[in-house]
């Protein structure tokens, strides 16, 4: 073979074949290496950056191609050396710096294919809940229309309909029909409970249902020494302290402002916060040395086409909260998320405006912020309100107000007094999306229907069996950034188990915990 020392110049084998010489053969090895590992390194950063501290999220597409490309940059070096090997080991691995990168590119490459090794398959866009999950949904009707002081019967009626299935309202080593160590409301918690307050008369929280809520948790069985606070982010239609005269109950002169200063001087710590007044405030969590009340603002998320955003405030009690991550201990510097808990009290109707229906899963909207470029609302058919639950966790607990609703296809979310159906009923799950298929489903549909509103739907549709209707496009795509995320939830209504006590036998709640066996009632005659 003819050998031209200048290395610039062509090269040619004994076959005729021109050869690159050695140096633009470096030359070119050089600038593919330095460019696919600059490549694979900001991959890795924008990987680690989208997928935080929640791995599920690798399942997710985009994640995949990031981490296919950061880890074919970081085994190149690797690569490179075994097919130098096969030549010539000397060649390709003889300066430290080479090992070096080899060696990481390795560690790397099979830590990042460990850490996705706990998401969900990555082989699929979304995953789907387990065939064998099973959604409980739990549904009272013939509520009572009077409250009994400040309880409210249909709730009452409605926890001990879900004690009587295993879900147990309040956590407590005892054990009894509301009471069970699995139980959500510990005797110590901070619950925040977010109703619907940005409109008037009908559209917004019953505030009979909201103040028997908070007389539920306040006897909690082990004496609660929590608090409780009232929270929503009514956007541009905000009312000072929660306090306005048209309000959704029997009487509707009853705010949430009276229910809470109701219990204010029953000595109970409960309060109310407005975050409305706080939308337009960007801050940085707690950890980051941050204590100003506001909003938490994620960076624009093109999957969703907007951007994530959570409130931290601290209450009236001195209680510094993030939504997100608990509760902050400014002295220990640290959070506890187990303490915090959170029930969603979200109105039943027609939201003839954009969406088709509002329900749990739209009832987020009340806690993202509209303001600070955020996008939220647009956001919400992309699943936006989704990924927030996703982000801060589902609720603790959802209990939808179907004691009035807006049975109009043609109406909505605004309900006045004279467009409002009465139904008495009252709908609970931990499952967002189930209840909210199963209510459009078994509730609203058939309430349109009985007003004389036949299919086809107007558009905005609320049609719950159309994937393609206004509706379930908003409620899909929420679900789906859940399963991505690792929770379990499902739109499926064969995977839904609904209960329904219908008034025809009362219920009673044993002090001694004794369960009349797996009925939907309970006997009034202790044993």
């Amino acid at each position: 073979m003819k050998h031209d020392s200048r290395s610039h110049k062509r090269v040619v084998d004994e076959s005729g074949f021109e050869r690159i010489s050695p140096r633009w053969s470096w030359i070119l090895r050089t600038w593919f290496t330095i460019n696919s590992m600059v490549a694979g390194l900001l991959a890795l950063i924008w990987l680690i950056l989208r997928s935080g501290q929640k791995p599920s999220r690798l399942a997710y597409p985009c994640q995949q191609a990031a981490l296919s490309a950061a880890s074919l940059a970081f085994a190149a070096p690797l690569i490179s050396a075994l097919v130098a090997a096969r030549r010539g080991l000397v060649q390709g691995m003889r300066t430290p710096a080479a090992v070096t990168a080899s060696l990481l590119g390795l560690l790397i490459t099979l830590g990042m294919w460990g850490h996705s090794s706990i998401a969900d398959d990555p082989g699929r866009e979304v995953p789907a809940a387990p065939v064998d999950y099973r959604a409980q949904v739990f549904r009272v009707t013939d509520c009572p229309q009077q409250p009994s002081g400040d309880r409210f019967a249909g709730l009452d009626n409605l926890l001990a309909l879900m004690g009587s299935r295993g879900l147990k309202f309040y956590r407590s080593p005892s054990f009894s029909t509301l009471a069970g160590p699995d139980g959500i409301i510990a005797a110590d918690d901070v619950v925040i409970v977010k109703i619907n307050y940005q409109w008037p008369e009908r559209a917004g929280s019953n505030t009979d249902l909201l103040r028997g809520l908070i007389r539920a948790i306040v006897d909690h069985p082990d004496g609660f020494a929590g608090e409780v606070v009232v929270a929503e982010n009514a956007q541009f239609n905000s009312v000072d302290n929660f306090d306005r005269s048209a309000n959704n109950a029997q009487d509707t002169s009853l705010s949430p402002h009276d229910v809470v200063v109701g219990f204010q001087n029953l000595g109970y710590t409960v309060s109310h916060y407005d975050w409305t007044s706080i939308r337009y405030t960007t801050v940085d969590e707690y950890s980051d040395g941050d204590t100003d009340d506001g909003y938490i603002v994620y960076d624009h998320d093109p999957q969703i086409s907007g951007k994530v955003s959570y409130p931290k405030f601290q209450t009236d009690d001195g209680t510094h909260v993030s939504l997100r991550d608990g509760l902050w201990d400014p002295v220990g510097s640290s959070y506890d998320r187990d303490r915090l808990k959170f029930i969603n009290l979200p109105v039943l109707k027609s939201h003839h405006a954009t969406y088709g229906v509002t329900g749990c899963v739209k009832h987020y909207m009340g806690v993202v912020t509209r303001e600070l470029g955020t996008n939220s609302h647009s956001a919400i058919g992309s699943g936006l309100l989704g990924e927030l639950l996703a982000e801060i966790r589902p609720a603790d607990l959802n209990i939808l107000d179907c004691v009035w609703v807006n049975a109009d296809p043609y109406d909505g979310p605004w309900t006045s007094y004279s467009d409002a159906t009465r139904l008495d009923q009252l709908v609970a799950s931990t499952d967002p999306v189930a209840v909210d298929i199963w209510a459009a489903t078994e509730i609203l549909i058939p309430a349109f229907i009985a007003n004389g509103f036949n299919p086809p739907w107007p558009e905005p549709s609320a049609a719950p069996d159309d994937p393609s209707s206004d509706f379930r496009v908003y409620l899909d795509n929420s679900m789906n950034r859940l399963l991505g995320a690792g929770y379990v939830v499902t739109n499926d209504m064969t995977q839904i188990d609904a209960v329904t006590w219908d008034g025809s036998e009362p219920l009673a709640i044993f002090v001694d915990g004794f369960e009349s066996g797996d009925t939907d009632a309970w006997s009034t005659v202790a044993p």
